[in-house]
């Protein structure tokens, strides 16, 4: 898939697109009249239409976007400097510097960078090759990655970061459906009342093991029947446990409108938060191997999401 404003070949010039794109970040840097990138976010949508993939812009796809260095001509080297590149300019290099300077005071502005959450931890990201599911590892560069480490397999390996944003963006533009929202209410209230049941099995918890306790006193039980029912017991203790963690992270979940799913996403939620709405709406993502290895390129064709 093509980058918004290049042709496929990722280095001729789309006039229109390019208009729009330099647009958007002159917002973002004029002095005069500066706009948020939540602000040039809808100017975008509402004046340069949906992105190459046909879903409505987010501030991560914009963001991402202007920070490419082939939007002004540039590329990285293998010091990771910035150099001349083939790719045809979208903006001037003075703006783009710009751009990177206030995307970075922002980074510097929220402080130290806070550990990864994974939207997809728990077996949510699967290789498209095995359908086992993918483990979070370091990389090599000191992030984070979804890796496959079945035997015989170990055929996929991707950067966390981007793939999480990218299923978040496609979470946010999937609950701008009223329908979609409509669903998503009866999971959440399905999982709220396994969580009030969960609640009051811990609080009867207690009870039985006392009373799995007079059982194998009064030789009722065995020792193998004992260990057995103890087992069972802290499973669905486990369980339990987890159903209730479930349950309170729901009740920060936003209210269940366009706006309100978008704008809490986009300024209020935190990561453990847009994790539980990922995992909420998201059944399944399944990642496919590197069409090019060793490829860094971000290739929308690799992944297949599956919906709740």
């Amino acid at each position: 898939m093509r980058a918004y404003g290049h042709e496929t070949d990722g280095i001729t010039a789309i006039p229109e697109e390019a208009a729009y794109l330099a647009a958007a970040g002159g917002q973002l840097v004029d002095k005069k009249d500066r706009k948020t990138l939540t602000e040039a976010v809808k100017w975008m949508t509402a004046h340069a239409g949906p992105t190459v993939s046909g879903r409505p812009w987010s501030a991560t796809t914009l963001r991402r976007r202007l920070q490419n260095p082939a939007i002004a001509g540039l590329r990285e080297n293998a010091d990771g400097e910035l150099v001349p590149g083939p790719a045809e300019p979208l903006i001037d290099v003075e703006v783009f510097y710009e751009l990177k300077e206030l995307f970075e005071e922002n980074r510097n502005h929220q402080g130290t960078k806070p550990k990864h959450v994974h939207y997809l931890s728990g077996g949510s990201g699967t290789c498209a090759v095995c359908k086992q599911p993918l483990v979070s590892r370091s990389t090599a560069n000191g992030g984070r990655g979804y890796v496959c480490e079945s035997e015989g397999c170990g055929k996929v390996r991707i950067s966390a970061e981007p793939l999480d944003e990218y299923v978040g963006e496609r979470v946010v533009a999937r609950l701008a459906s009223p329908a979609q929202l409509k669903r998503l209410a009866a999971i959440r209230d399905r999982f709220l009342a396994e969580a009030r049941e969960a609640e009051r099995f811990q609080e009867e918890l207690r009870g039985h093991k006392e009373e799995l306790a007079r059982a194998y006193g009064a030789k009722e039980l065995n020792l193998s029947e004992f260990r057995a029912a103890k087992t069972a017991l802290e499973k669905r203790r486990g369980e339990a446990m987890a159903a209730v963690r479930r349950g309170k992270a729901l009740e920060e979940l936003p209210e269940l409108t366009p706006q309100g799913v978008e704008t809490w996403w986009n300024e209020t939620a935190g990561r453990e938060q847009r994790r539980n709405l990922v995992q909420l709406t998201v059944r399944e993502v399944r990642v496919g191997p590197a069409t090019v290895r060793g490829s860094r390129k971000f290739d929308e064709a690799r992944f297949e999401i599956f919906w709740r």
